[in-house]
């Protein structure tokens, strides 16, 4: 396992899904970077942190942490591959940075007034 950090924004709501064992888990699509740099991530968030993640939408800014797990396949081929998939980030640890559509500035262009906690943890 790689320990890994991301900061990003959410492309899309918080799709909430349950595992072949009944457990609930939470897949996110975080875009990193900016521009033509962003690069998009697949991530799934299990256990007590899954239900919060499940209620992040489309645009949330957000810190994840966890470990990234390198998976083994065999192609078509027969030549052994190895890569990521859909679950291969697994986090342990989620946190909301900003909602989407807060307004960082007033229309004067002056910073806004009382500003949310800088983390949410979930």
């Amino acid at each position: 396992m790689i320990d890994c950090a991301l900061f990003g924004f959410l492309a899309s709501d918080a799709d909430s899904r349950v595992s072949q064992n009944g457990k609930p888990w939470v897949r996110l699509r975080v875009g990193v970077g900016k521009g033509d740099e962003v690069q998009w991530v697949s991530v799934a968030v299990f256990g007590a942190a899954a239900k919060a993640a499940g209620q992040l939408l489309k645009g949330d800014r957000v810190y994840v942490e966890g470990s990234i797990k390198l998976d083994s396949w065999r192609g078509k081929d027969g030549v052994e591959r190895n890569g990521l998939s859909e679950t291969s980030f697994m986090i342990e640890q989620t946190h909301m940075i900003g909602r989407r559509g807060r307004r960082d500035r007033e229309p004067d262009g002056s910073p806004a007034g009382e500003s949310p906690p800088l983390r949410d943890s979930f």
